[in-house]
């Protein structure tokens, strides 16, 4: 089944809104990561999309730079793929080596990179624990401050949006990835906190049941999983998209520190679960 689409939610912010910006974007080979990829460059930032497989990240490319209408080829903002595993620091220092040398610096940063599996918390061993948290929130920590040290602090300037996730009432099945995304959204606010004076602003959003490529290997029927969202469907990725893009825009300026829930109703519908009951 086809993931779910948005594309009145990509129109939202105007074209230009975002020259002269660069954006780097982790995840950016499928999902949210791609639409918002499209968005940005589509408002006109320079962006830097990272993952690692080489041919999905391509694919974005070439989606984005059909987004930036109007441009000529001679003033057209940079589109480009860093294949990096972000959980390794080492490529994580190449990669931002090479982003800076092909933009100059890092205005906006899309910690969107992520992962779990369904099990049973008392079935998660201390190594399937360590994955999760490993991708989700250490390597969220240091990419971020990477950046703030080697172009937002030095800039005066940076916006930071990770992803999360809702409902964050508890979600059985998922104690590993809620306690790695409680943990972003808490590093957001403080790091809100000791970077304002910099001009960095920081902010989690935590969509609902976003339906990706990705989600569709959990096995589940999207007509059932909607039932339990007030508004009665799946998120698309344009929609979480848009709302990054927003972010990232002058409209954005004076948020920080929050952790902005973009669900369909889902985190205050009542105690059941889109993966199932405890």
């Amino acid at each position: 089944m086809a993931a779910a689409t948005n594309p009145e939610a990509a129109r939202v912010i105007a074209r230009g809104a975002l020259a002269g910006r660069t954006a780097l974007i982790t995840g950016g080979g499928s999902g949210i990561g791609r639409a918002t990829a499209c968005q940005l460059a589509a408002a006109g930032a320079a962006v830097a999309v990272v993952g690692r497989r080489p041919e999905p990240l391509a694919e974005t490319v070439r989606l984005a730079r059909a987004e930036q209408d109007g441009h000529s080829s001679e003033s057209r903002p940079e589109v480009l793929a860093l294949q990096c595993d972000i959980r390794e620091p080492e490529q994580v220092d190449l990669m931002l080596d090479q982003a800076l040398e092909a933009m100059g610096r890092v205005d906006i940063l899309v910690n969107n990179a992520g992962g779990q599996f369904v099990s049973p918390a008392e079935a998660i061993t201390a190594k399937g624990f360590r994955a999760v948290t490993r991708l989700n929130l250490d390597a969220t920590w240091y990419l971020t401050t990477q950046v703030a040290v080697r172009s937002m602090i030095p800039a005066g300037y940076g916006k930071v949006v990770s992803i999360t996730m809702t409902p964050r009432r508890g979600m059985p099945g998922m104690a590993h990835s809620s306690a790695a995304r409680a943990g972003v959204e808490s590093l957001m606010r403080t790091l809100a906190v000791e970077w304002g004076r910099f001009g960095i602003r920081l902010v989690a959003v935590a969509p609902g049941i976003v339906h990706t490529e990705s989600w569709e290997r959990y096995g589940l029927e999207p007509a059932a999983v909607s039932t339990v969202v007030p508004l009665a469907r799946l998120q698309a990725a344009d929609e979480v998209a848009a709302l990054i893009t927003f972010l990232a825009s002058a409209g954005g300026d004076y948020i920080s520190g929050a952790t902005l829930v973009a669900d369909g109703g889902l985190d205050v519908s009542g105690p059941g679960s889109a993966f199932g009951k405890s």
